[in-house]
């Protein structure tokens, strides 16, 4: 088995390290009670393969247990809200849209927070503001969104350890992601349900 993509592994431990930093803000792979990458001896090709795979597996496992919480107990909202809403194709694909928006939301914001400096923080953070204030529509579905936004919320403090170590700014910017994908969620939702 040819394994050329790992050859600069057993030279350099930064793709490992840039790797699990990356799974490490779900919470799947807690660098701090397994294994440290810096600290781990070199092994071969064949090492590095099997650890990145199962780790893969491990985070594959973890996104769509998220995917599929998330779909199920938004989609209870939506029944709701919306009892003639009917299990179907573009439902799904909503709320599976809609799940991997914040997954991918609260890993970027989680990462950003450990890695940038305040400053450019703050900077996306007035956009996002900017943003959702341009496309809130007070009068339309409020509570709706309000109860679909507050178990997005709840479910993403479950699945990611990281945010408990977020700064404010960071939260701040994950609330505003957060709400930004409600929007567009409840957009989408409504024009689903209201064709035109």
């Amino acid at each position: 088995m040819n394994h050329s993509i790992f050859k600069n592994c057993r030279h350099s431990n930064d793709f490992l390290n840039q790797y699990f930093n990356l799974f490490s803000n779900t919470g799947v792979i807690d660098l701090h009670e397994t294994i440290k990458i810096s600290d781990m001896e070199i092994f071969d090709n064949e090492g590095n393969l099997k650890f990145i795979l199962e780790a893969i597996k491990k985070a594959d496992t973890f996104y769509n247990l998220f995917k599929k919480e998330f779909s199920t107990l938004i989609y209870h909202i939506v029944q709701e809200f919306y009892p003639e809403t009917m299990p179907g194709d573009e439902i799904d694909e909503l709320l599976q849209a809609y799940a991997v928006a914040i997954l991918n939301a609260t890993e970027s914001v989680i990462d950003k927070d450990r890695n940038y400096p305040s400053y450019r923080l703050e900077e996306e953070l007035a956009t996002m503001n900017q943003l959702t204030l341009k496309l809130s529509k007070p009068e339309e579905n409020n509570t709706f969104r309000e109860a679909v936004h507050l178990k997005a919320k709840e479910l993403m403090v479950n699945y990611f350890s990281g945010i408990f170590d977020l700064s404010s700014t960071g939260f701040l910017l994950l609330e505003k992601n957060a709400k930004l994908y409600n929007l567009e969620f409840a957009s989408s939702f409504d024009s689903l349900i209201k064709p035109t």
